[in-house]
């Protein structure tokens, strides 16, 4: 697998992964600008931006963007994150120029037409009730304002509907002229593709067509809040419990451990809570843990989804199972099986161009280097018992949580409950 990592001389990263005996090319342009770079007033713009360079642009309609990629049979998505807007196709990779021509139309030629943007407001509001609806989602959502507070990292990535309601183009126009920037951006292409085509076709479409910036994009470091969020949603049948403990940034010293702590906690069907919360006491059919990371904050996730009439017993045993990590520290043999289960992750996601390219334009975008499976499979490998224990009593304390709950009427502060449990 022949990878490297080129910058262009205005800040713009190209991330190339030649992938044998593939047929399929992955493209993606990633720009460090997500809710976390949003104020109270204007969160959710991003998401907005995203949504609307689907609209139309001085050569195409918004049917032609469509129509151009579909009689390729290639694919065409985006996402918004708390850091990041990532733009990306999936087809041939002998069509890698055709996706990229319609990749850099809707970045660099949009119209942000203002009927358009009438429309899109709909669609969003749309989203946002999907959202609302969605209990888990929303638990997590919460859990996010409850564990950072009125930090931007806090925010929803939707927004709320008041801000999308009164966002002009003129407002998307400056956002991106603002935020969109070179130096804060990575191109990358996986797949069957030699390096001079995929860098060909980077300077073409790419290359020298947003102003390079300079600007601070990274999360701002945060004092938690370690709040307690409370929705109550009496039309649910399932309560949802977020739990969120101060964990580690991205790419920490320590994250590999952090990797196998959660693997062992939450990350499959052997860990314990599964074991402890659905296979023992049927609590719940979802539970697991997971690892939230920026730049600058992190925070490990606990999430459950139970009757509401087990909430409280939830908590209570997720309070338990914590506090026995003392008396019942990780064992070797979970030390082991969590390692393999990071390992085979990562072999997994280096066989889809899709799932290798994302990793590889996240790592870049946030660190600047290119990603090395093999270094940080050995990373894992040398994960210790002594350092798995030690991070996981350190970091997994009940008495320093924040929590979220959505679900029927809950009569008591489950919070509370989990940290004198």
């Amino acid at each position: 697998m022949e990878k490297t990592l080129y910058t262009f001389d205005d800040g713009l990263k190209l991330v190339h992964c030649k992938i044998d005996g593939v047929y399929s090319a992955y493209l993606s342009v990633m720009t460090g600008v997500g809710s976390g770079n949003e104020t109270q007033e204007n969160n959710g713009i991003s998401h907005c931006v995203e949504h609307m360079l689907f609209k139309g642009t001085q050569r195409r309609s918004a049917f032609k963007i469509s129509e151009d990629i579909d009689k390729i049979g290639a694919q065409i998505n985006a996402f918004t994150s708390k850091l990041a807007t990532c733009y990306y196709t999936t087809g041939l990779a002998e069509h890698l120029e055709e996706c990229a021509d319609v990749l850099s139309d809707i970045l660099f030629c949009h119209t942000l037409d203002e009927k358009e943007l009438d429309k899109e407001r709909k669609v969003i509001d749309e989203e946002i009730s999907m959202s609302e609806d969605d209990g888990a989602d929303l638990c997590l959502d919460d859990l996010s304002g409850a564990y950072f507070g009125d930090h931007p990292l806090g925010r929803t990535i939707l927004g709320p509907r008041s801000n999308v309601a009164r966002f002009t183009s003129a407002d998307l126009r400056e956002y991106i002229l603002q935020n969109y920037a070179s130096d804060s951006t990575v191109v990358t292409i996986v797949g069957n593709v030699e390096f001079e085509r995929a860098k060909a076709v980077a300077a073409k479409y790419f290359y020298g067509r947003m102003k390079r910036a300079g600007r601070k994009w990274q999360d701002a470091p945060a004092k938690p809040h370690m709040g307690y969020s409370y929705k109550e949603k009496p039309e649910l049948e399932q309560s949802h419990i977020g739990i969120a403990f101060p964990s580690l940034p991205y790419k920490h010293e320590k994250d590999a451990v952090l990797a196998v702590v959660n693997a062992v906690l939450g990350g499959n069907m052997s860990s314990r809570l599964f074991q402890e919360v659905r296979e023992k006491q049927g609590l719940a059919y979802s539970v697991f843990s997971s690892p939230s990371t920026y730049i600058n904050n992190g925070y490990m996730c606990i999430y459950a989804g139970v009757k509401p009439s087990n909430a409280q017993k939830a908590v209570k045993t997720i309070a338990a199972l914590l506090k026995d990590l003392k008396a019942c520290p990780i064992t070797k043999s979970e030390l082991d099986k969590g390692k393999q289960q990071i390992k085979t992750a990562y072999a997994l996601s280096g066989e889809s161009t899709a799932g290798s390219g994302s990793l590889y334009a996240r790592f870049a975008l946030y660190t600047g280097r290119l990603f090395d499976a093999r270094e940080e499979i050995d990373r894992v490998e040398k994960v210790s018992l002594e350092e798995a224990n030690a991070l996981a009593v350190s970091l997994l304390d009940p008495k320093k949580a924040a929590l979220s709950y959505v679900g029927k009427k809950a009569d008591k502060n489950l919070l509370e409950i989990f940290k004198n449990a």
